[in-house]
């Protein structure tokens, strides 16, 4: 897809207003950093991930709830494309009421030397047809040190009866052994609803991984209160490298018990040119 196509959906994102909704968590979103997604999924995570490398890949995503009353059911499912630096997605979420929200994301990033700059806008599939933007840079400050920022939910959107509150996030990635560990940090700053306090999460993960033909890796994230205490665990397995599968479990603290919350099964197919880098 061509970089003007690209730049178009950018601007396109920078000026979009919406009203005001709650957006459910995308399952990448889960496991994935701002500062370390280079595919696809960057849609759902950091736009500017789009165009950090010239890829071309597709994905799919399937989530199981288990809610603290009531039975195993589906809660998310996500499809989604990237070309070069333009991606479309759709995302459906069940919500605990029943209700189903589907939202169709398009983005576009541009890259420059060492970086990219990237946008998409939402479209949620209801009554109002309600929308939000987010923004994204990522940058390679030296070859295994990567940083990032985010602005989400631009416009507020209104989904049922919440809203989605305007969200930035700042993160670091490490890539301490090159195709073997990479550590990431995050921060995220939330608007609360009166749009006068703002509410502080973290997030680390780490990503160990085997080489080969077919590698192996453990994925691990923390996702930690503005206590610093624990909320949830991300905990799974990836097979394969530019082509992989992942299968990834949530444990959360409800009632200061720990219980499995969420099940995912996530592919990703990509295709990338020798040394990808925009």
């Amino acid at each position: 897809m061509t970089r003007p196509l690209a730049i178009a959906v950018l601007a396109a994102a920078l000026l979009a207003s919406a009203a005001e909704g709650q957006i459910r968590r995308s399952r990448s979103d889960a496991y994935l950093f701002s500062s370390n997604v280079d595919d696809v999924r960057a849609l759902w995570v950091n736009p500017a991930g789009l165009a950090i490398v010239r890829e071309t890949s597709v994905m799919a995503e399937f989530v199981l709830g288990n809610p603290p009353e009531g039975s195993l059911r589906w809660s998310q499912w996500s499809l989604g494309f990237n070309s070069r630096g333009f991606s479309a997605g759709f995302q459906q979420d069940r919500l605990p009421s029943g209700e189903n929200i589907e939202t169709i994301r398009v983005g576009g990033a541009v890259g420059f030397r060492g970086g990219a700059l990237g946008g998409s806008i939402s479209i949620y599939a209801q009554e109002d047809n309600d929308r939000s933007s987010d923004v994204g840079f990522m940058y390679r400050l030296v070859s295994p040190l990567t940083v990032a920022a985010v602005l989400k939910n631009i416009g507020r959107p209104l989904l049922g009866d919440s809203v989605a509150a305007l969200t930035g996030v700042l993160g670091l990635s490490w890539l301490a052994i090159p195709s073997h560990l990479q550590l990431s940090l995050e921060a995220e700053f939330t608007e609360k609803q009166d749009n006068t306090t703002r509410q502080s999460t973290f997030r680390a993960g780490l990503v160990i991984a085997t080489g080969g033909k077919l590698p192996f890796g453990l994925v691990t994230t923390l996702d930690l209160g503005s206590n610093m205490k624990v909320d949830a665990w991300q905990f799974g397995i990836s097979v394969g490298g530019k082509d992989r599968v992942v299968a990834l479990g949530t444990a959360e603290q409800v009632q200061g018990s720990g219980r499995v919350s969420q099940m995912s099964l996530s592919g990703v197919a990509s295709r990338r040119p020798p040394g990808g880098r925009p």
